[in-house]
């Protein structure tokens, strides 16, 4: 399957920058859930935004690279010696031809953003420390939680730090973990860009919500941007996303 572009909903223009559209591409697997809710978050913000299916290899002209949220092959992970499926979420996904295509939008040092699946994903890929383990209390859990921004700020804009947003999570694997020494690396490169604020619904250690990587380059969060329903929150995002691509 090639790129497909899919046009959809309306523009919002209240939120809409008067800057050339951004270019992205979303990455879609068996499972994925939030593809099109991705899609509709950029369109609505006037950026142009493709799927990208899970078997295509070719390295697409883009800003943006995407993985989105959902439940990627349903987050289940096949063992040979037991000829049992496992609850892994993001594995499997590591077999996937697109594969391809991600290792070599991090080797570019092109952007890329997780969410929530995607975060998993690329976690078991090994482009962000750490991982992401049953949530604390043992259920999937939804709901609207605030998240405070620090760090490098929310991709690279100073003048978000200290904020707090609310927004939509919703997973059963969410805890995010790393080792003493991975932390220390996180907060040395200040690569926490979102913490639980009030509120750790996961059990994420130090209230973690989302990370990026050394280079700053790829980022993930296990919030989802693209159920927020607040135009201001929604503008706060997509400004800071096109501002850090078109950095």
């Amino acid at each position: 399957m090639a790129i497909q572009e899919v046009r959809v909903g309306f523009i919002e223009k209240d939120i809409r920058g008067g800057e050339q559209p951004l270019e992205v591409v979303v990455v879609r697997y068996p499972g994925s859930n939030c593809d099109f809710d991705t899609l509709k978050f950029f369109h609505r913000g006037g950026h142009n935004a493709r799927f990208l299916w899970h078997k295509d290899t070719i390295v697409p002209k883009a800003d943006l690279l995407v993985l989105c949220g959902g439940f990627a092959f349903g987050d289940r992970e096949y063992e040979r010696a037991t000829g049992e499926y496992r609850m892994n979420p993001g594995a499997r996904a590591l077999k996937s031809p697109v594969m391809e295509v991600i290792d070599q939008w991090a080797k570019d040092e092109r952007p890329i953003l997780g969410i929530c699946n995607g975060f998993q994903i690329l976690c078991h890929a090994g482009l962000l420390p750490g991982k992401l383990e049953h949530n604390e209390r043992g259920k999937f859990f939804c709901d609207d939680v605030d998240v405070a921004v620090e760090g490098r700020s929310f991709f690279n804009s100073p003048d978000l730090s200290g904020n707090v947003y609310p927004i939509n999570i919703a997973h059963g694997y969410g805890r995010y973990e790393v080792t003493a020494e991975e932390y220390a690396g996180l907060m040395a490169n200040k690569q926490v860009f979102l913490r639980y604020q009030g509120f750790n619904p996961n059990g994420s250690v130090e209230n973690i919500a989302g990370v990026c990587n050394k280079d700053g380059n790829i980022w993930a969060m296990m919030p989802h941007p693209e159920r927020i329903v607040s135009l201001e929150t929604k503008r706060v995002f997509l400004e800071a996303i096109k501002k850090y691509v078109r950095s």
